[in-house]
């Protein structure tokens, strides 16, 4: 009996993780990015393998100030972090997975907000490749947007 009330126990926890948020996952974005609010969050996993998709509107400051253009000899420039890209994604970014990717873990968020897919095609936006492709951050400053995708 006891195993019986085991299993159950077990596959229950296994059902509700799906329902989880994600936490916004400071630490792959700049410091002092500030948050104004969560427009989508989801979340699942399975057994050793997760997903967290996420999509926030960031602060006027945070996007004035995230990535200020300086006055260099050949115009403006910004001066990037460690391990962030200006978009255009790279082509060996895998630009074609992370398209989708911030309409949620399954794809049942419906369209991506703010077409954050769009941003990583175009020039103005900032992205990180994270954990060799597993996941990718964005920050979008003219639409104050940023985005944090991770499979693995």
């Amino acid at each position: 009996m006891t195993l019986l009330v085991r299993s159950l126990a077990l596959a229950a926890a296994f059902a509700l993780l799906p329902s989880c948020s994600p936490k916004w996952p400071s630490n792959y974005f700049p410091a002092g990015l500030e948050v104004k609010r969560t427009l989508f969050a989801g979340g699942g996993g399975g057994f050793r393998e997760s997903c967290d998709a996420m999509v926030v509107e960031i602060t006027d400051a945070a996007a004035r100030r995230t990535f200020p253009p300086h006055r260099s000899k050949n115009g403006f420039e910004v001066e990037l972090p460690a391990g962030w890209k200006s978009t255009p994604i790279a082509s060996g970014d895998k630009g074609r997975f992370y398209t989708g990717a911030f309409g949620g873990c399954d794809d049942s968020g419906g369209e991506p907000l703010g077409d954050l897919p769009g941003s990583l095609m175009r020039p103005g936006a900032f992205y990180r490749v994270i954990n060799h492709g597993e996941g990718i951050a964005i920050i979008v400053p003219q639409s104050k947007l940023a985005g944090f995708y991770y499979f693995g």
